[in-house]
């Protein structure tokens, strides 16, 4: 199934909030199920990243990623040799 990019863009929004309010319980002692709460945290911030890979791999911006730029091919040999002479 594919996903558009704004159902990407929302499942992070809300695995983002779930993290804030699975944080402050935690700091807040609010839960009893810390070891839990923290590798849903992890596993959702891995999810968070991955999805931002998949906007990225379809060159599409959001939350301010920024598509990664095509290397400056500059022939090292020719480089140097013309500096020579």
């Amino acid at each position: 199934m594919l996903e558009k990019p704004e159902q990407i863009l929302e499942a992070i929004r809300r695995r983002e909030l779930d993290i804030e309010i699975m944080q402050l319980e935690l700091k807040h002692n609010l839960t009893k199920k810390r070891a839990e709460s923290k590798l849903t945290i992890m596993y959702y911030k891995a999810c968070n990243a991955i999805s931002r890979t998949k906007l990225l791999m379809h060159e599409i911006n959001g939350y301010d990623v920024k598509a990664p730029q095509p290397p400056n091919l500059v022939d090292p040999w020719n480089d140097h040799h013309q500096k020579r002479i």
